[in-house]
């Protein structure tokens, strides 16, 4: 009685764990039609991911900055930064991949710089979304 009961306890707080640490990747949250919502989206007409998907990319836009010393050394390439949208709806930066360092720094400074949202759901859990997002730099043309 007491193996059965441990065996019951040990399950019920496995499971119970790994429903708290639920992480799609942004594919699996698409397909299940999941994603955080982006400040302002709950009053678009698009859909949550499209609106998510274009403030994105408007964001990396508006807010990219080619570092000085990249643009002095020549430096130019894709980064890779691999993200969270955390059950808070905060950011948190977990990889990145490739390139030079001045790259890279910049990439994860522009992504830092999203704005907390409401988290994606499960039900009405909230849960992290990860997310991986290409930012190129091209070499600007000398004057």
């Amino acid at each position: 009685m007491k193996k059965t009961l441990l065996i019951f306890v040990f399950l019920i707080t496995t499971f119970s764990f790994s429903q708290e640490n639920i992480i799609l990747s942004q594919q699996n949250a698409n397909e299940k039609g999941i994603t955080p919502v982006w400040p302002k989206c709950d009053r678009s007409r698009q859909t949550p991911i499209k609106c998510f998907d274009n403030n994105l990319r408007n964001h990396v836009v508006r807010n990219f900055r080619y570092p000085q010393l990249a643009e002095k050394d020549g430096l130019s390439g894709t980064i890779t930064v691999d993200f969270i949208i955390n059950k808070k709806g905060k950011v948190e930066v977990i990889e990145v991949n490739d390139g030079h360092r001045y790259l890279q720094r910049e990439a994860v400074r522009i992504i830092r710089t999203i704005p907390k949202m409401t988290p994606a759901k499960w039900g009405n859990k909230p849960i992290a979304v990860a997310y991986k997002v290409p930012i190129t730099f091209i070499k600007p043309k000398q004057k």
